[in-house]
């Protein structure tokens, strides 16, 4: 490993997946102050190595959480389980036909028409 793999705290991807939103928004909490963040140097340039993250209970931001996506969701799920549900029923429709007892066939169409 070398010496970039043992740096402390985590880098601004990791804290953004660990908090559940973007690079973007880190940034910007960064700025802002509501993450405390160094600066340090790297092959690619300076990067932000944030040494404590917090335990997160509720957003960094001060707006109330939106529901909308989880409704969303919540619908998309619904309507899939009602086209789940129908494709089993339609799917149990036909293995009763295919479990029903044969008929043992009847008269071919043509000894029908040639009737004596």
């Amino acid at each position: 490993m070398n010496s970039m793999s043992h740096k402390q705290g985590y880098t601004v991807r990791e804290a953004a997946e660990a908090l559940g939103v973007s690079t973007i928004t880190i940034r910007r909490y960064i700025k802002s102050g509501k993450l405390k963040a160094r600066l340090v140097s790297s092959k690619f340039g300076d990067s932000y190595i944030i040494d404590d993250m917090p335990m997160v209970t509720r957003p960094l931001s001060d707006e109330p959480p939106s529901t909308l996506p989880l409704i969303n969701r919540i619908e998309q799920l619904s309507q899939e389980v009602g086209y789940w549900k129908a494709r089993a029923e339609w799917l149990q429709e036909r293995l009763l036909l295919l479990e029903a007892p044969k008929q043992p066939p009847g008269q071919r169409w043509w000894q029908r028409l040639f009737r004596r």
